[in-house]
């Protein structure tokens, strides 16, 4: 008796929502919603509420300060209406077509981001759970004024699949791909569980033109060519990230005056010439939005067991000179007396 009558309810939701789609003009109704509930800093061009999808045409989402920041030609959400009697929103898919992010910092330092409306206590009345996520042929744009850094990846494709259902959690793959825009290309896969926020994959880049990280080299030594790739096995755990990784380059060419990462540039030519390329091992750690590497020391160490040198630093090339001056002078007191 108790199955028939919660057949007869969800037959009779079921005809309300298509007669809603059918009679009703749904599609504005639920626009002017979302659109006052979004507020100023999202606006969607247009919207569709069909059968077995919701799509959405040219939407905008804005930072604070006016930039855009996320553009997307269309998105397509496939959702299961009947999860809704479990106070679930369960979506079988979004697709992305043609998302174009732009991560930007201003002169001043200041990472913009756009602002979301927060709910007023208490937990949402709707939990959501999403099943698979695509997007396609995207563009992502980062600028940073600060460092006079500007750099583009076309080809953007992303992917996330979860093994999460109503009843259970499950392990979240995800899969992402770029290319730089002169050649080369990167590539991200990670599996873990959102609800404990554990994920482990790997970072791969190949062939990026070196002299896009001008800006963020440490020394004073112009890198005139190059091409890097890195392969770095990471995890993280609740924000915290632990990273093993390799960086081989090759095909690098510098001017033969200052300091690249703490070494000399007389000793990175000699070591380039000896060796062919740089392969070196390093740790990237800390939390995703301060991390932290120890790529210059294991440069000069590097350096130093393969020249059979010892590599000083900048500060002590600087002061060898005046030491040198001090101890003559030192040994001339003697014959002063």
């Amino acid at each position: 008796m108790l199955k028939k009558v919660i057949l007869g309810i969800t037959v009779i939701l079921i005809l309300s929502i298509a007669g809603l789609i059918l009679f009703f003009p749904l599609d504005s109704f639920v626009k002017e919603r979302i659109d006052k509930a979004l507020g100023p800093g999202i606006s969607i061009k247009n919207l569709k509420i069909g059968w077995n999808a919701i799509v959405a045409d040219d939407i905008l989402v804005k930072t604070p300060s006016g930039t855009g920041f996320l553009e997307i030609k269309q998105l397509r959400l496939k959702p299961y209406l009947w999860a809704l009697l479990r106070k679930k929103f369960d979506i079988k898919e979004i697709e992305m077509d043609s998302p174009r992010l732009v991560i930007k910092r201003t002169k001043g330092g200041k990472w913009l981001f756009p602002e979301f409306k927060k709910k007023e206590g208490g937990k949402p009345a709707v939990e959501l759970v999403v099943k698979a996520f695509k997007a396609n042929n995207g563009n992502v744009i980062i600028e940073d004024d600060l460092k006079g850094f500007n750099m583009k990846l076309i080809g953007v494709t992303v992917t996330m699949k979860s093994g999460i259902s109503l009843f259970q959690s499950g392990k979240t793959t995800i899969t992402a791909s770029a290319k730089f825009l002169d050649a080369g290309n990167a590539s991200l896969k990670s599996e873990g569980n959102i609800s404990d926020g554990k994920f482990k994959g790997t970072l791969t880049i190949r062939d990026m033109n070196m002299t896009l990280l001008r800006p963020y080299m440490k020394g004073d030594v112009v890198v005139k060519r190059g091409r890097l790739n890195l392969d770095s096995n990471f995890g993280l755990d609740k924000g915290y990230v632990k990273a093993p990784s390799l960086l081989r380059i090759r095909n690098m060419d510098i001017e033969t005056r200052g300091f690249l990462m703490g070494v000399g540039a007389p000793f990175v030519i000699e070591f380039v010439k000896k060796k062919g390329e740089i392969v070196l091992n390093f740790n990237i750690w800390g939390k995703w939005n301060n991390l932290q590497h120890d790529l210059k020391e294991s440069f000069k160490r590097k350096v130093s067991e393969e020249l059979g040198k010892t590599i000083t630093s900048p500060l002590e090339q600087a002061t060898k000179p005046l030491q040198d001056v001090l101890k003559d002078v030192g040994g001339l007191l003697p014959a002063i007396k």
